[in-house]
């Protein structure tokens, strides 16, 4: 880092003797002096008379006045005009100042219009339109703000690069790809690979009364993550549109696992996501008489349960709010290996 840059990086538009001093860095006074003058010379520095002297010989004044010396843009010029004409030019050429900010970003897209114009008739993920225009895979995700006043300084569209976003895939086992799909998501990985296993090695997929095509992972709290299940529905199967699957949940009866229920579908608003029932009603059959393990959260956070029980469609409230006041809760692992397969058809 240069003089120049030390001293406009100090973030003062007047600097003290002492703070020209930590900058400067110059031990003997005469030297200090020199260097002082000489930016005054140039008009980097401008005395601030009304402060005094330091009373030194030779003196200098206590402050000083910090000009930034207007940037000459000249030499971007001849750059601007060799532009692709696809680009703003005449609006580069009025604002140089522009153009340097732009510069990476807009060289870039001119060389890819001159030389590769074609590759946008078709579409790339982001990464890859990314390096395919500028060389570097992340350019889009680290600049996706700049990239965009570029493109609307020129006219051009938000689509105009033609890529298409990559969502975080989910763990998921497709069974089958009918038009209508019925997705399961499940909130832990054993009762999703119980599942998995069973409709693998048996080829049956009816789960408690209702055909499922489709287990999903929910993995802990990615699945409330916002709009990953609207993603998930528009570019994995297909529902871009609307919604293309019927989306059933089933996790842990406890506090966490009905806020999380919930916060799926908060998350995800243009998709209708339904509490699986049939295994709900078998977990709280399954739990009748055993001793059931205290929650590990222990937040005293309300959550709407009577909505939950209301959505089961069976009369549940009394049973849940028991065990769920006494701190208790079912585990979804409670439908082991040998109960889902025996209530696979």
């Amino acid at each position: 880092m240069n003089l120049l840059e030390k001293l406009f990086g100090y973030g003062k538009k007047i600097l003290t003797e002492t703070e020209l001093h930590q900058v400067i860095k110059k031990t003997d006074y005469s030297l200090f002096h020199h260097a002082v003058g000489k930016l005054v010379d140039d008009g980097i520095l401008v005395p601030v008379k009304s402060a005094g002297l330091n009373g030194r010989l030779p003196p200098l004044f206590n402050k000083y006045r910090l000009i930034k010396p207007k940037e000459d843009y000249a030499g971007y010029l001849e750059a601007i005009r060799h532009l692709n004409p696809a680009l703003n030019i005449s609006g580069y050429l009025k604002r140089p100042e522009l153009y340097k900010k732009h510069r990476e970003i807009v060289g870039g897209l001119s060389r890819y219009l001159w030389n590769s114009a074609g590759l946008l008739e078709k579409p790339m993920s982001r990464k890859e339109r990314s390096f395919s225009v500028w060389g570097r895979e992340k350019l889009l995700d680290e600049n996706f703000a700049l990239v965009r006043e570029v493109l609307k300084f020129s006219g051009l569209g938000a689509d105009f690069l033609n890529y298409f976003d990559t969502p975080e895939p989910f763990f998921e086992y497709v069974h089958a790809r009918p038009e209508h799909i019925t997705v399961l998501i499940l909130e832990n990985k054993d009762t999703w690979f119980t599942f998995r296993k069973l409709m693998q090695d048996t080829g049956r997929n009816i789960v408690a009364g209702t055909p499922v095509d489709v287990l999903l992972y929910g993995e802990g709290n990615k699945i409330s993550k916002c709009g990953a299940l609207e993603e998930y529905n528009a570019s994995m199967l297909g529902g871009k549109g609307g919604q293309k699957g019927c989306f059933y949940y089933f996790g842990d009866l406890d506090l966490e696992g009905i806020r999380l229920f919930f916060r799926t579908r908060k998350v995800n608003p243009n998709l209708d996501i339904k509490p699986f029932s049939g295994l709900y009603q078998l977990m709280l059959k399954l739990a009748e008489g055993l001793e059931l393990p205290e929650s590990p959260d222990k937040r005293d956070v309300t959550v709407p349960l009577a909505e939950f029980t209301a959505m089961l469609g069976f009369d549940s409230t009394g049973v849940l709010t028991a065990f769920l006041e006494k701190g208790r809760y079912i585990p979804q692992e409670i439908v082991n290996y040998q109960v889902a397969a025996g209530i696979l058809e």
